[in-house]
């Protein structure tokens, strides 16, 4: 990066760039033809969270967005991708385990057990693995009053832990995720394929799916644990049969117990896969958009505080949805009718949680948007584009919820004037019933009371009824006390 060759425009780019977490160090070497007469080159190493996709246009971007809005002048000459090597480690854990003092302790027991398996003390040193030096170094030392003794400690390397050494160049290209995880999802689902046909194949076909199995296996286990040769065969073949295995019986019990034919099973596990790979894409995606974010600096507050809001916000909506079912549908207002209040969390829960869902899928989208660097350029307008599109998707969907709440009501209102019994809303169980008043004279809102056709009823309410009339579509209510109420039979009342 160039820079003014000012000590002022030095020290206050350095300042800018460090502010943002940044390491400044000056650029030796840098020729006058390259970064320009008076001027002085700045190298920086930028950090960066998300993919190798974009991250130098990313970094560039950042820099020219921090030179503008400070008005320093400097620019970038040169930007490359500087990876470290993560993948693999180049240190051996050690572990010092306490040995048995006689023969007693190698007998089944908890006590020998515990000594088997916890750790004293764990030793990371570069290289490869040396027991023997490492040995050596324990007992000159003494950490923490806990002296190394070989008699009485065992002094091992865990499978897996071994360091490769640091002057040999690397054996295997790191594969990226991406690609092995795809390649586990693929050698799964071949097994899952493999086992589910072998409840419908026999005589010589059979051999097919098994010959499939027999030679997932290796790869898939190679696959899932690496492609390094610290991983003896062995432990590849292992964790290639269990899993290779495992999809193969779940397959063939899918088979035998899903009723209905072949194609039928074909579409279940088709739409299992998809909502896996859905779910997969959301899930991650959420992860690229929210880790680094406001809510990963604030969910300590942010998700306590939304717990008891989400507590009083999931019966007031299920609540609304009631009403709106009863008076549009009917005109009987919502304490008319009783109803409990785990019906009206999950009347809300149905609504709110489709809301959720296609708002979260939208913030998966722009996380695997972030992760690529796709909004650099404009990162403001894109969070604040990004949010208010949440913000929509989320009220359309409630608003959807209560569009849902009043067709419902609608074919229910439909049912009833044909003389059926409408189907149930969350709670809200509809019935035909017959109405008998005690006297010749009783009190009756919006009558008057047909006592000979059946009337409509969501249930009680204190002491008093709501009824609605299907001839005249008008609700009415009577008080207990002064009617009988019975069950229709076939659908009228004699």
């Amino acid at each position: 990066m160039a820079v003014v060759d000012t000590p002022a425009e030095i020290a206050l780019a350095t300042q800018l760039l460090e502010a943002r977490g940044w390491s400044v160090r000056p650029w030796e070497g840098s020729a006058p033809d390259v970064i320009g007469t008076g001027r002085r080159g700045l190298l920086v190493e930028v950090r960066l969270f998300g993919a190798r996709l974009g991250a130098v246009q990313a970094a560039v971007s950042e820099i020219e967005r921090t030179a503008r809005r400070h008005q320093v002048g400097v620019w970038v000459v040169d930007a490359v991708l500087v990876e470290h090597e993560l993948e693999r480690d180049h240190r051996t854990r050690y572990q010092v385990r306490e040995l048995g003092a006689d023969a007693a302790g190698r007998q089944f027991s908890l006590r020998a057990m515990r000594r088997a398996w916890t750790s004293l003390r764990i030793v990371i040193r570069p290289g490869r693995p040396n027991l023997d030096a490492v040995a050596e170094h324990l007992e000159q030392g003494n950490l923490a009053g806990h002296p190394f003794d070989r008699l009485r400690h065992e002094l091992r390397v865990p499978p897996g832990m071994e360091g490769r050494d640091t002057n040999l160049p690397r054996p295997f290209p790191a594969a990226p995720a991406w690609r092995t995880a795809l390649s586990v999802i693929v050698g799964m689902l071949l097994a899952l394929a493999a086992g589910s046909s072998l409840a419908f194949l026999d005589g010589f076909f059979l051999l097919l799916p098994i010959l499939v199995i027999a030679a997932l296996v290796w790869p898939l286990g190679r696959t899932i644990i690496g492609h390094s040769g610290a991983h003896p065969l062995s432990r590849q073949l292992g964790w290639g049969a269990l899993s290779v295995g495992m999809m193969a019986v779940s397959g063939l019990m899918l088979a035998l117990t899903l009723p209905g034919p072949w194609a039928e099973a074909v579409l279940v596990m088709t739409c299992a896969v998809f909502g896996s790979a859905v779910l997969t894409f959301i899930v991650r995606g959420l992860v690229y958009g929210l880790v680094h974010s406001w809510f990963s600096r604030n969910a300590n507050w942010a998700v306590p505080a939304a717990i008891p809001a989400l507590a009083l916000v999931l019966p007031w909506f299920g609540g609304l949805l009631h009403t709106m079912y009863l008076q549009i549908g009917f005109d009987i207002p919502a304490d008319g009718v009783s109803v409990s209040l785990y019906w009206r969390y999950a009347a809300s829960l149905v609504s709110l949680g489709v809301a959720l869902v296609l708002t979260l899928a939208w913030i998966a989208v722009g996380g695997w948007l972030r992760h690529y660097h796709q909004w650099t350029q404009s990162r403001g307008a894109a969070a604040l584009t990004v949010s208010l599109v949440g913000v929509v998707i989320f009220s359309m969907s409630v608003l959807a919820g209560m569009a849902g709440a009043e067709r419902a009501s609608g074919r229910a209102w439909t049912a009833a004037r044909a003389g059926r019994t409408p189907d149930s809303y969350y709670g809200l169980t509809g019935s035909l019933v017959c109405v008998d008043p005690i006297g010749k004279e009783i009190p009756v809102f919006n009558g008057p009371l047909d006592s000979r056709k059946p009337l409509l009823t969501f249930g009680t309410s204190g002491d008093r009824i709501w009824l609605w009339d299907p001839h005249r579509a008008e609700s009415l209510s009577v008080r207990l006390e002064d009617v009988v109420v019975t069950e229709a039979t076939r659908g009228s009342c004699s």
